[in-house]
């Protein structure tokens, strides 16, 4: 898949502060262990190394320029009282064990359907007897510490341990807008705790009424993890169908779409150009705005490397790893074939050749020349996000018509600049080597612990935010994140 865009040093710190604590999160319960470091205790009150400047650059993985402000603020005024009485619950701890792009595409999932019901969308992260160490999947930021000390206690004994209040679960990595919560809180609190609405989840979609202390009744439909992607794939020929209609035109006015806008939506009747149109709104509303730790992380890291990011760049995702097995399998298949191998038990690699991506760069025929006729070499800065990184460089390596050692010429006028995750020997996907975690004895430094977690988390959303704002993206559908980064490029 190929698709165009229309018209070092503080890091490091960050990361050899998790590396220095990293032992001591290996046994987390509740809190974080005790730690006594001064360099820690003194870099989280250096506010001035962490707050930087062009942080809301780093917010959400469009440009600022796409998205519209207005929508979050008129949502934030908003004070109707009956604002909260159609909700949709949706539980992201159940589906916390799953990568970035499941965890990321299943929210997307439960902002379509809610803004569809016309409900406001609440999150319902658990309680902390009940999550992970460090309080969240992605990990633990500097931020998430505070000191305790006793009476008794002498400064050097002092304990660092999780703020209570800091942003758990999913929520520690996005900031949920308000023009989807309408400011809500979880309802009901008297009646139903945490245990009631895991059960109710397991319901399909079922809608209940339940009372909240102040008398109000709220009409809740709950959803999470695998119940919200059935219930999607279930209903997701119906979302489209009745257009126009009234229910459509609120659909999109629920996306922060203009009145203009909202009868251009509500009179399409093509699935895939209204699915699009809804991508649209959604990214213009700035849906999946991260939390500033994330923000600021992430500005940090990239700053850390050499690729040039403020000049125009293209990327490629190459997604191998566990995803071979089954979800790319086909593709790998089909691609040896046209290659003349038609034995799938006997091909030359179990992966699409890295050359293959290249072949979206047009043929000599197409290179474009001047007056005399002479070829004309156009330069691109390509980065490369993988999982597969020390074979991806072998492949480059064994490249025809090398520059130097990061650069080919191809196709006679592609002078084309491999750029990659300087951290990626090292850190692939969120839990490890895949889905399921590390292999065994395939830990890196940190391992799974709060800190390592949050590393790979950054390194990760880096990778992200670097394909999505490239002026052209390569990549395929079998994975998640070519298919988050597709939705948000629309």
């Amino acid at each position: 898949m190929m698709q165009s865009r229309p018209p070092p040093l503080a890091y490091g710190l960050v990361l050899f502060l998790g590396a220095a604590m990293a032992p001591f999160l290996l046994h987390l319960d509740k809190t974080i262990s005790i730690y006594s470091d001064f360099a820690f205790r003194r870099s989280l009150s250096n506010g001035s190394l962490y707050s930087l400047k062009d942080a809301d650059q780093f917010s959400n993985l469009q440009a600022t320029r796409d998205i519209d402000p207005s929508i979050e603020k008129r949502a934030q005024m908003n004070d109707a009282e009956d604002r909260c009485s159609r909700l949709f619950l949706y539980l992201p701890d159940l589906f916390a064990d799953h990568g970035h792009g499941s965890q990321i595409n299943t929210y997307i999932m439960g902002v379509t359907t809610s803004t569809y019901l016309n409900r406001a969308m609440v999150l319902v992260e658990p309680p902390l007897e009940k999550i992970r160490a460090g309080g969240s999947q992605f990990g633990c930021p500097i931020d998430a510490f505070h000191e305790t000390m006793t009476k008794t206690s002498l400064r050097r004994d002092a304990n660092w341990q999780v703020h209570e209040d800091f942003p758990s679960g999913f929520s520690r990595l996005v900031q949920h807008p308000a023009w989807l919560s309408h400011g809500c809180e979880v309802p009901c609190a008297d009646t139903h705790g945490y245990s009631d609405w895991v059960k109710l989840s397991k319901g399909g979609g079922e809608e209940i009424t339940c009372t909240n202390s102040d008398g109000t009744e709220s009409n809740v439909v709950v959803l999470a993890g695998s119940s919200l992607r059935s219930y999607y794939r279930e209903n997701e020929a119906l979302m489209t169908r009745d257009h126009p209609s009234p229910q459509a035109t609120q659909w999109a006015l629920n996306l922060g779409a203009t009145p203009l806008e909202a009868e251009l939506f509500s009179n399409m009747k093509d699935s895939r150009q209204i699915w699009d149109y809804v991508l649209g709104l959604m990214n213009k509303a700035g849906f999946l705005k991260f939390q500033p730790w994330i923000a600021r992380d992430v500005e940090l890291f990239l700053k850390s490397f050499n690729l040039p990011l403020k000049r125009e760049y293209d990327a490629i995702h190459i997604r191998r790893g566990d995803k071979l097995a089954k979800e790319a399998r086909s593709d790998v298949i089909n691609y040896w074939r046209t290659q003349g191998h038609t034995d799938p038990e006997n091909l030359p690699t179990d992966y699409v050749p890295f050359a293959h991506y290249l072949s979206q760069w047009d043929g000599p025929e197409k290179c474009p020349t001047n007056d005399e006729g002479e070829v004309q070499v156009m330069n691109h800065n390509v980065y490369i996000a993988t999982d597969d990184p020390i074979v991806v460089r072998e492949e480059i390596a064994a490249l025809p018509h090398h520059i130097n050692k990061n650069t080919v010429l191809w196709n006679d006028c592609h002078q084309l600049t491999f750029f990659f995750n300087p951290t990626d020997d090292s850190a692939f996907h969120l839990n490890g080597d895949g889905e399921h975690g590390f292999e065994e004895g395939n830990e890196v430094d940190g391992g799974d612990s709060c800190f390592g977690r949050y590393h790979r988390n950054i390194a990760s959303i880096a990778d992200m935010m670097i394909l999505s704002k490239a002026r052209m993206f390569i990549g395929e559908y079998n994975s998640n994140w070519g298919r988050l980064v597709r939705m948000m490029r629309v």
